[in-house]
């Protein structure tokens, strides 16, 4: 099953502006730590080739989170200066270090993924010349990283007040719960533009793909074991705050205040569906080359708009723990 993406563009938008706001106007170097033999760079310094070429080959330290999109089999990992970020290099990292890092670990070594913010320890490698970036297998390009390199989960005691809370809900997985729970959302909201790809059948007959009919939306919600079923389940969203509560009663009030208004559009959207307001259209389908009916969700826009500004504040709420 394939789907128009709304909520994966939405998110990366919103994370660079968080992003941009939060690197401008930041300079500076970086500090020696209490072991004078290894400098501690950060994100939000923001320094340049000319100080980091200067380190080069140095024993260095960096805090940070790993990217979702690190490769699964851990030969090396994005570090990023925000939790749950699938876009490395969103901000290019060639005059200045902005939000990504790339570590590769010891020969031999691999690394496992973590939510939880960490503290990686490794020889900063500075590209020779500022104007020659090293490419990885991925085509980004970038002017330093960091080989034989190690990381550690960095212990709540180690951290600020608000920081140390957020290891303890990274660690509960709660996070990766509320993506799937938009994941929900956002198919009630637009359903008729999920659609399944062109495939040949067992006799090798071409089917034409097609764009989803509200009989197919319907199987996919009510239908148990159904791809989107778990959110219709009874308690879904009362089970995901009772996570989050289990992690602290108090302290993420902002983002339960979010999952109600998340479940508050999904009843909205779902009443849509179960009243049929919706329209069809028999029309040329180019991306299929066949005629099909396309339906159009009378409020679409409505509940496009409402999911975006929702699915906002969550990814603010995800941007306050930048490292």
């Amino acid at each position: 099953m394939m789907k128009k993406s709304i909520l994966k563009s939405a998110p990366v938008f919103l994370l660079l502006v968080f992003l941009f706001s939060m690197l401008g106007g930041c300079s500076g170097n970086d500090n020696r730590t209490g072991n004078e033999d290894i400098v501690k760079l950060s994100f939000k310094a923001a320094s340049g080739y000319d100080y980091l070429k200067t380190l080069d080959g140095q024993t260095v330290t960096i805090n940070g989170y790993m990217a979702t999109s690190s490769p699964v089999d851990g030969s090396f990992m994005f570090l990023m200066n925000l939790p749950y970020q699938s876009c490395p290099f969103c901000i290019p990292n060639t005059s200045q270090l902005s939000n990504t890092m790339e570590i590769y670990p010891k020969k031999g070594d691999s690394f496992a993924y973590t939510a939880q913010a960490i503290k990686v320890v490794g020889t900063l490698e500075v590209a020779e010349n500022e104007d020659e970036p090293f490419t990885d297998m991925y085509g980004y390009q970038f002017n330093y990283k960091i080989v034989n390199a190690s990381y550690t989960i960095i212990q709540a005691e180690d951290l600020s007040a608000d920081m140390a809370l957020w290891q303890k809900i990274a660690d509960s997985n709660v996070v990766n719960d509320i993506y799937e729970l938009y994941d929900y959302v956002n198919f009630l909201c637009a359903w008729n533009t999920y659609y399944v790809n062109t495939y040949t059948n067992e006799n090798g007959e071409t089917v034409p793909g097609y764009y989803l009919y509200p009989s197919d939306a319907e199987k996919f919600i009510y239908i148990d074991g159904a791809q989107y079923n778990y959110g219709y389940k009874e308690s879904y969203f009362d089970a995901i705050v009772q996570k989050i509560e289990t992690v602290d009663k108090d302290a993420f009030s902002d983002l339960i205040a979010n999952i109600g208004k998340a479940e508050a559009l999904t009843k909205k959207a779902l009443a849509e569906l179960e009243n049929k307001n919706y329209t069809a259209e028999y029309t040329y389908v180019e991306m299929f080359g066949t005629q099909d009916y396309v339906y159009t969700l009378n409020i679409g826009d409505e509940l496009t708009a409402e999911l975006e500004t929702i699915y906002s504040e969550f990814a603010n709420w995800l941007g306050s723990w930048e490292m």
